[in-house]
């Protein structure tokens, strides 16, 4: 089951007997965990028919919680969060050694470190009708653990996964709309550009422009204006901007928004390592273009959002191949001159953004 389904199983207040939630986005996840725990707290009983056992709980101990009857209600929730039962241990190759004989040597190993489990897998085998047991691990699941095939044959295995660029610009107007927040669709699409796919800081950030706007009307609305001045820009889309300037001849530009960064607390090492990074994304980029893949691929190729992905593509096609070869050997150079006190740091930075600039030639007509 994924986050939607998950969704709309709540809202039709049908609840499973255990649920695993896991995935690579963490915010969803604490979501899910809080929307439950509000709907158990509301209900007859409250906070007596809810526990929270941490990690270090045992199978035992979990399996006595979960049969433990609810109070004044139909039904009580359990929570675990981030048991190493559902984690291989260090050096396991994650699987629990069914199948192997009792005895000495490595099955015996394997088939003692089954045994942990044990009284969770025999409360699965007929678990309580009126408890919801909840395993919650933000920090993964091994998928080849008996217990977590036998959670995901006796309930649910809810996998949240990261929201894919169109996901993500929907789900920041839905909060938007639910925050009764008004954006002009410029300034929705920039901020989700210039935070990026971390939901925790865009809702932080929708909730300051709140707080800037007031209560809201048809005149006060958020503008790309309002964003550009209330959202700090990341340290990469500082790059994206100096990379954006040098693109398009601009080295003067450049150089000023490298000095105002130092000026204002970022050091020339960092900031080398960023648009070092960036141009071997615009390397990688120009690689998978060649080989024909997919547009749509790509994304998943780079293990970056869609969103910077296509901001790359706009900046490529800029900078010649061979061109961005040079400038990266180039650029790894000046870092080992930098760490080793053979060059001044931000002299060092300058002389890099110049041949960024291709020695102040303007590249925007240029193309690989």
């Amino acid at each position: 089951m994924d986050y939607a389904g998950f969704k709309a199983t709540l809202q039709r207040d049908v609840y499973a007997s255990v649920y695993l939630i896991f995935g690579d986005e963490p915010f969803l996840m604490g979501e899910i965990v809080e929307t439950l725990t509000d709907r158990f707290a509301s209900q007859p009983g409250g906070e007596f028919n809810i526990d929270r056992l941490e990690g270090d709980a045992t199978a035992e101990s979990i399996a006595e919680a979960a049969q433990t009857p609810p109070f004044m209600a139909e039904r009580r929730l359990v929570i675990v969060r981030d048991t190493p039962l559902l984690r291989a241990p260090r050096g396991s190759d994650g699987t629990d050694g069914e199948g192997a004989a009792p005895g000495k040597g490595k099955g015996a190993s394997r088939a003692k470190a089954a045994e942990p489990e044990a009284p969770l897998l025999h409360y699965f085998a007929s678990p309580s009708p009126t408890t919801c047991l909840v395993f919650f691990s933000p920090s993964g699941v091994d998928k080849r653990k008996r217990l977590y095939k036998t959670i995901e044959k006796a309930g649910q295995a809810v996998e949240i996964k990261k929201l894919s660029d169109s996901d993500l610009r929907n789900w920041a107007a839905q909060r938007a709309t639910a925050m009764q927040l008004p954006f002009e669709a410029e300034a929705l699409r920039l901020l989700v550009d210039r935070v990026g796919d971390d939901l925790g800081r865009l809702v932080l950030e929708m909730e300051k422009l709140r707080n800037f706007l007031g209560e809201p009307s048809p005149k006060r609305r958020v503008t790309p204006e309002r964003v550009r001045r209330l959202v700090p820009a990341t340290p990469e889309d500082n790059v994206f901007a100096i990379a954006d300037a040098l693109g398009d001849g601009r080295v003067d530009d450049a150089l000023r928004i490298a000095r105002d960064l130092v000026r204002n607390g970022q050091h020339p090492i960092p900031l080398l390592f960023l648009i070092i990074r960036h141009v071997r994304q615009l390397l990688r980029l120009k690689e998978l273009a060649a080989t024909g893949l997919r547009k749509n691929d790509w994304a998943r190729e780079m293990k970056l959002p869609a969103g910077i992905v296509r901001k790359l593509e706009s900046q490529a096609d800029r900078f010649p191949r061979e061109e961005l070869r040079r400038l990266y050997h180039r650029l790894t150079a000046a870092d080992v001159s930098i760490k080793t006190g053979a060059g001044e740091a931000q002299q060092t930075l300058e002389l890099c953004l110049l041949a960024f600039a291709g020695e102040g030639r303007p590249l925007a007509n240029r193309r690989a």
